[in-house]
């Protein structure tokens, strides 16, 4: 058999022997032969096919497909789109899951930034980059911390799709206030003193004394007898008693998102803020993160990981908006504590119920650090006045 193009035709013809017969007589070559119920089909040449066409016009002839590699030929030409679109599918699975297209650094100073991209670049962390395993984030993030004691307190490396997140914590350098001449520990708020540890200067007030904001506490101006001797940057922990009033309201209806862990991902095309996405989303309900990964002027290329989600709706008894309304004012009231501060005392003031909400007016006391430091920018200059004293 020669290299010249194979094809199975189908002829519609009844009688099987004649028609091969007539074959052999314009000399056309026949492979090959399958008869049907009202049509016979051929395998010969194209060229063959061409005499057929010419010399037997009174049968009704039609190709039906190739054979051999042409068939092959066939199959890539018809399958190419789904082929091509398999082939990019594994190629950005890869890409997902093993490169590092971006990195996010969580921190608002930006030389703090610049200092941990560049220490991940000296350690191999780049864009475009293969991702890391985790054993080996762990000895970069103890080598970056112990090469920059002195800057870092806390990193964190974590991956986000193609997104490298480093989380940090600068190292916090507590001001040396004795550098300072003259200041005072001031009243950070309205409250009442409940405790007084003195280190340095004179007390102004003393405990169960009440203050307002802006009030010295502790004075770093050192007299006697009315004349300033010495000037000195007062130090001490003082502690009192904060006021606050929190109005809550809580509707009885509560609908809360539900992500069921179904993730789905697709690329958008974004041409003057027009989206275009890549593939259509499977994804009813869904959140989309997006991750770019191309921009130039009003055109960039888009990663979109769609996360499911549904909707459960649920209905709070009047005791439950109760609790829940107190337990968020109380957890509003902690953000703004310290470790060594408190809540001492809450109450529920007033509480006004509706059809679809609770109201609630709450007042809490708290334990809080109320001295802040104060400078002196200048000293005084404190003059006896003895007409005033009698």
């Amino acid at each position: 058999m020669n290299r010249e193009k194979i094809i199975w035709i189908k002829i519609d013809a009844q009688s099987y022997y004649n028609l091969l017969i007539k074959l052999n007589d314009i000399g056309v070559t026949v492979y090959d032969n399958k008869k049907n119920k009202n049509d016979i089909l051929i395998k010969t040449s194209y060229s063959d096919y061409k005499k057929i066409k010419k010399y037997l016009v009174s049968y009704k002839t039609e190709i039906i497909g190739n054979s051999g590699f042409r068939k092959i030929l066939d199959i890539i030409k018809k399958y190419i789109f789904f082929s091509v679109g398999v082939i990019l599918s594994i190629i950005l699975l890869f890409l997902v899951n093993n490169l590092i297209f971006k990195i996010e650094i969580k921190s608002p100073n930006k030389n703090v930034q610049k200092l941990v991209m560049k220490e991940l670049e000296k350690n191999g962390i780049k864009k475009l980059t293969l991702k890391k395993k985790h054993s080996e984030i762990e000895k970069i993030v103890n080598k970056i911390l112990n090469d920059n004691k002195n800057t870092l307190e806390w990193l964190e490396i974590k991956y986000s799709g193609l997104v490298l997140i480093v989380n940090v914590t600068e190292k916090t350098v507590k001001e040396e206030t004795t550098n300072y001449k003259n200041c005072n520990i001031i009243a950070s708020t309205d409250a009442k003193i409940t405790s007084l540890n003195i280190y340095r200067g004179v007390a102004l007030k003393e405990i169960n004394d009440y203050v307002l904001k802006g009030d010295i506490i502790l004075s770093g101006t050192i007299t006697h007898n009315e004349e300033i001797k010495n000037t000195v940057c007062a130090s001490g922990e003082i502690y009192g008693e904060v006021w606050y009033t929190v109005n809550i309201t809580v509707p009885f209806k509560e609908v809360k998102t539900k992500y069921t862990g179904k993730n789905r991902y697709n690329f958008n095309v974004v041409i003057n803020e027009n989206k275009f996405p890549i593939f259509k989303s499977r994804i009813k309900n869904k959140k989309e993160e997006i991750t770019n990964l191309y921009k130039l002027n009003d055109f960039e290329i888009n990663l979109v990981k769609e996360k499911e989600y549904i909707l459960d709706t649920n209905y709070l008894t009047e005791e439950e908006a109760y609790n829940k309304g107190l337990k968020l004012a109380l957890e509003k009231i902690k953000l703004t504590l310290d470790e060594e501060e408190e809540i001492l005392l809450k109450k529920v003031l007033k509480k006004e119920v509706n059809d679809s909400t609770i109201y609630l007016e709450i007042f809490i006391v708290t334990k809080e650090n109320i001295g802040i430091l104060d400078k002196v920018e200048e000293v005084p200059n404190v003059q006896s006045n003895p007409e005033s004293v009698q």
